[in-house]
């Protein structure tokens, strides 16, 4: 089972309540179950107690708390939850991205019923503490909508200290709805005599009982802390007790909390100032001894700790207790709040747990000390790419005088950028500039300024930063500064957009070994990245085969590392023809892709996953993650990745034999006009987003049977990349372009030995087989024509081989056999050029009833024009692009 949906099934709870475990019971088969009462009321302790009579039930547990407020955040986790026990969970259905800004309640709950449509086994989702929840609007609402309309898996049950804002009049009506409320959960007489028993208390009178009962409402928690006392003060107490909330508590204080032994009253009052604590962490801050056993001790009572699930030795405070513990502590020694916050923050940096160590920093009034730990957590959380962490304490800096220390600034901003979230890093960068230096010399920061300004220029528009050539004065003068590695990455990734591998290759190297010397290890991944990219378009593919799978192997079992390197994975395998492992790989990545991705991260793993779907034959889930990568994609600022998406929809629009939707595509994304334009009639500067619009121009003409007018633009794509060294585009461009020439089959033998012996056999890899439709074809006939082929090519290909030799076989019907008689004759006439109005008088039919043959005609031949049906019939190019 997941870690996320485990909780504690070996603890036997303190009283069995068999009713309400059936009422959980009967429940579960409906779409919801609802419990709402106070804190204290039992409620967690009820749901574990149900799920240890059946182990193996599916569960999905998600204990929330309020920083789940945020939609990403809790639809991640939610997507993860439920994955953790159904693998069947389509993670390409839904994606964070789903949960964007743009993106509504209804969308969000299409995506989860999507995701959720291929789970056979009912799966129970449970959300306590659903509370935290009222903040956030579209959470309920898309919780609504999945009540509504729920996948026939899903079951849910909620547990909330208030009820949630949920529609839940028609779940009543259609008896879906179990609902346990406080008066559900109150105990009864004979489980408060066993309560009684349980904790050790003498027997108490039935009218002591009564009395109890009635002054508690039957709160377990209320009942549990006068029971407590009475073991101290006799059954006078309980006679005394008075039970609504506020005098609970002061009798807590007075009665039980006074009835403690010095030991344990310390104990509890400094203990709540932690979150979590442990017995090491209670003996070196409060500087007690044996505080481990107090711990266990204090928790068997079930009333001063719970323990944690997943933690053995860890406890924490029922909220309540704790928040009256805190404010005790706060009126009888404020003092020592903050010595005891210093100590706790030192106990959490030797366990390296920065988080904790930051929240006790910030309560321990002692500013240096919480600037020192913010700056050593932000260093090491930037290099390890643990973003989420830094974006966490975010908002807590907001106009606070640490964001003018360097090393507080410089890895929020990276984050801020990497994040996407640029209008906030460009105001903060601003102020950044305008304090000057603070903590090193003003040389220093001139550098710094310079080199943020590139990075957000680089990440907030790629298109703009590709038409630089200043990052090399920005190297010199960062050599000898802490991003100058990060310099020489930003001019590899500079180079490999200008389409020069070489020069890309040598910065990303150098980079490498400057990273991994100060251990930035997520940047050094970056750097390894863009390493396997380059050799991947010298042409070395298998260079960056091993390169790329001894980092996966190696790479460590968490940390953000395990992004870059799986995305590295997903192309190697997609090359190596491994397509249901990539396809496997990238289920796996999506649902950790979000805003603090690297956009070259996003688009590589969504383009290799539809392009791994659609030849597998899922054609429709292929398209549905090219508009999910459509959706995140900015075209003023992502043209590179507009320009691969709009040629894999085109490439895949052809291939599904769905020629209209190729040509709307198309005429979308403006390629009609550029023809026009003449864009293609003359080389010129080579870039990736002008050679995939010309990829994705040359599928659609050769979709509509333009292969002369296809040749000459991959002719003029030919010249442009003649001079970059991208062995692998040039390979792509020079296949496409045999594949447009009208030869006899007796040349493929021929066309086969001039690309091999100019890209070499080991550059023809999956992705030329999808890129350059037809090329398995052209490979199969030539080796019918006597190309041998190794056998280590063959066991990687020769699939896509031999299903394309057989296709070469197939032989296309006649246009005119699909046609009836009368359709014959208009399309004759449509042949010899005339117009609507001259296939009317040569067919004596009225002008609508000719153009309602023309529309039957373009169906049957599946084109979508004039145009397309003459160029199908006759190889030859129109005058113009057509419409």
């Amino acid at each position: 089972m997941h870690q996320e949906t485990l909780i504690t099934r070996h603890q036997t709870p303190l009283l069995e309540r068999p009713p309400l475990v059936e009422a959980l019971d009967q429940g579960a088969c409906k779409r919801l179950v609802l419990i709402t009462a106070p804190a204290g009321s039992g409620k967690t302790t009820l749901i574990r107690q149900w799920l240890t009579t059946d182990p193996g039930r599916p569960v999905a547990f998600m204990a929330l708390n309020d920083r789940d407020n945020d939609p990403a955040r809790f639809f991640a986790r939610m997507s993860q939850a439920i994955r953790g026990e159904a693998q069947e969970f389509d993670t390409s259905a839904f994606t964070p991205f789903d949960t964007g800004t743009n993106s509504d309640a209804a969308t969000i709950a299409e995506a989860l019923h999507d995701s959720m449509a291929p789970i056979s086994h009912p799966v129970i989702l449970i959300l306590d503490d659903v509370q935290h929840l009222t903040t956030t609007p579209v959470i309920l609402d898309v919780l609504d909508r999945l009540l509504e309309q729920p996948p026939k898996c899903l079951h849910l049950v909620l547990s909330s200290r208030s009820r949630p804002a949920l529609k839940l009049s028609r779940l009543r009506v259609e008896q879906q709805l179990t609902e346990l409320t406080v008066r559900d959960l109150r105990f009864s007489p004979q489980e408060a005599e066993k309560l009684c028993h349980t904790l050790g208390n003498p027997a108490v009178s039935s009218n002591t009982l009564d009395h109890l009962l009635r002054i508690t409402e039957g709160w377990i928690t209320g009942l549990r802390l006068a029971l407590l006392a009475a073991q101290e003060k006799g059954e006078e107490a309980l006679d005394a007790f008075s039970g609504n909330q506020p005098e609970v508590m002061a009798y807590f204080g007075d009665m039980v909390l006074q009835a403690l032994p010095d030991s344990l009253r310390s104990l509890c009052l400094q203990s709540s100032l932690f979150d979590r604590m442990t017995g090491s962490l209670c003996d070196q801050v409060l500087k007690h001894t044996g505080s481990a056993l107090m711990l266990e001790h204090l928790a068997r009572q079930e009333l001063f700790l719970m323990p944690l699930d997943h933690d053995p030795g860890w406890y924490r405070f029922h909220p309540l207790l704790r928040e009256f513990l805190q404010t005790r502590l706060t009126m009888e020694s404020p003092a020592l709040i903050p010595v005891l916050h210093r100590r706790a923050t030192h106990w959490w940096l030797s366990r390296s747990d920065y988080h904790q160590a930051l929240k006790h920093a910030e309560n321990s009034d002692d500013p240096t000390l919480l600037g020192d730990i913010i700056e050593t957590a932000f260093g090491l959380w930037s290099r390890e790419g643990h973003f989420s962490r830094i974006l966490f304490w975010d908002y807590r800096l907001q106009n606070s005088p640490l964001l003018q220390r360097t090393g507080v600034a410089v890895p929020l901003l990276c984050t801020l950028i990497l994040s996407r979230r640029f209008h906030q890093a460009a105001t903060m960068l601003e102020r950044f500039r305008e304090g000057g230096p603070q903590d090193v010399s003003p040389d220093h920061h001139r550098v710094l300024v310079r080199f943020l300004e590139l990075y957000l220029e680089l990440f907030q528009n790629d298109n703009r930063f590709i038409g630089r050539d200043d990052y090399e004065e920005l190297i010199r003068q960062s050599r000898h500064y802490d991003v100058f590695p990060l310099s020489l990455c930003m001019a590899a990734y500079h180079h490999l957009q200008h389409a020069r591998p070489e020069q890309a290759l040598d910065y990303a190297s150098r980079a490498r070994e400057v990273l991994k010397q100060g251990g930035h290890h997520f940047m050094m991944d970056y750097a390894g990245l863009i390493i396997a990219l380059c050799n991947r378009s010298l042409g070395r593919p298998r260079q960056a085969t091993r390169d790329i799978q001894d980092a996966y192997q190696k790479m460590p079992t968490d940390g953000a590392a395990r992004t870059l390197r799986s995305t590295a994975m997903v192309v190697a395998l997609y090359d190596q023809n491994h397509l249901s492992r990539a396809c496997e790989l990238c289920g796996e990545l999506l649902p950790k892709l979000n805003k603090a991705s690297a956009i070259e991260v996003i688009a590589s793993v969504y383009l290799t996953y539809a392009r791994c779907l659609f030849a597998l034959g899922y054609k429709d889930k292929a398209t549905h993650i090219l508009g999910k990568l459509e959706h995140i994609l900015e075209p003023e600022k992502n043209r590179r990745f507009i320009g691969h998406l709009i040629a894999e929809r085109i490439r895949q629009a052809w291939l599904s034999g769905a020629r209209e939707l190729a040509g709307q595509a198309a005429r979308s994304a403006g390629l009609t006009d550029l023809l026009q334009r003449g864009d293609w009639d003359k080389p010129g500067t080579y870039s990736e987003y002008r050679e995939r619009l010309g990829l994705a121009t040359v599928y659609w003409l050769r979709a509509t049977g333009r292969h002369a007018m296809a040749g000459r633009i991959l002719r003029v794509l030919a010249q442009e990349v003649s001079g970059t060294g991208l062995v692998t585009r040039a390979l792509t461009i020079d296949a496409n372009e045999w594949l447009t020439r009208t030869e006899p089959t007796g040349s493929s033998r021929q066309a086969m030995d001039t690309l091999i012996q100019k890209h070499g056999l080991h550059n023809m890899t999956r992705n030329i087989f999808d890129e350059a439709p037809g090329f398995g074809e052209l490979l199969a006939t030539a080796t019918q024509q006597g190309l041998v082929l190794p056998d280590s090519y063959r066991s990687m290909y020769g699939e896509l081989v031999d299903t394309t030799a057989r296709q070469t076989n197939t032989v296309r019907p006649d246009p005119f056999s699909l046609l009836t008689s009368r359709e014959q004759e208009i399309y004759r006439g449509l042949l010899a050029g005339l117009n609507n109005t001259g296939l009317s008088e040569l067919t004596g039919t009225t002008l609508s009833t000719t153009k309602w043959h023309l529309k039957n005609i373009y169906s049957k031949l599946g084109v979508s024009n004039r145009t397309e049906a003459v160029l199908l019939m006759s190889g030859q190019d129109a005058p113009g692009p057509g419409a």
